[in-house]
């Protein structure tokens, strides 16, 4: 629950519209945007699906249903449905609508509507590849497959949250700010797996 802490100093920032935010911004966006290039903009532009709404709700459903057939485990598949619509979904659009940011006003290369503060990409990529990668470590005993399947889940997930200031349509502290309040969610969810799920099985 630690990651509240700067979330709240984002948030904080953010509605406040603090002097101090805009320069936090301006530190982490500039070497980020400061070279653009095509080959770049597709690459971040193919990058950033990976955490939009059709790919995430794909491979919630595909791996919700290797739960049900191939396990016949309901439970962890019903535990990751809830955990990623809760989390990805309804958390980050409410926390948005509270806070109302607009986005930058930079060019942005790809079309993205809604409000700013926290971003859903990142919140859904946190989720969603942290919920993946958790579950496989929960299921497999080989260390080098869990140290694998973490540091790619960890790869994905910040390269889709900079893939979002690389595109102009978020700001650093919407990502960081996604990444905090994702990763709270993520240790209350999987935390509550372990303690009511996984040891019932």
């Amino acid at each position: 629950m630690l990651l509240l802490l700067p979330f709240g100093v984002l948030a904080f920032g953010v509605a406040q519209q603090s002097e101090w935010l805009n320069s936090f911004d301006r530190f982490f966006a500039s070497p980020i945007l400061v070279n653009r290039s095509p080959i770049k903009t597709t690459f971040y532009s193919l990058i950033t699906d990976l955490g939009g709404t059709f790919c995430i709700f794909l491979l919630t459903v595909l791996v919700s249903l290797y739960f049900i057939w191939r396990k016949k485990d309901t439970k962890t598949a019903y535990w990751f449905i809830f955990n990623v619509a809760l989390g990805a979904g309804l958390l980050n659009q409410l926390v948005k609508f509270l806070f109302q940011r607009t986005r930058p006003t930079i060019e942005h290369l790809v079309l993205q509507d809604g409000y700013s503060f926290p971003s859903g990409h990142s919140m859904a990529s946190l989720i969603c590849y942290g919920g993946i990668a958790f579950l496989i470590i929960q299921f497999t005993r080989k260390k080098w497959i869990k140290w694998v399947v973490g540091l790619l889940a960890s790869l994905i997930i910040i390269t889709i949250g900079i893939s979002r200031i690389y595109l102009g349509v978020h700001f650093p502290s919407d990502v960081i700010g996604g990444f905090c309040l994702a990763g709270s969610w993520l240790l209350l969810s999987t935390a509550f797996y372990s303690n009511k799920i996984r040891n019932h099985h």
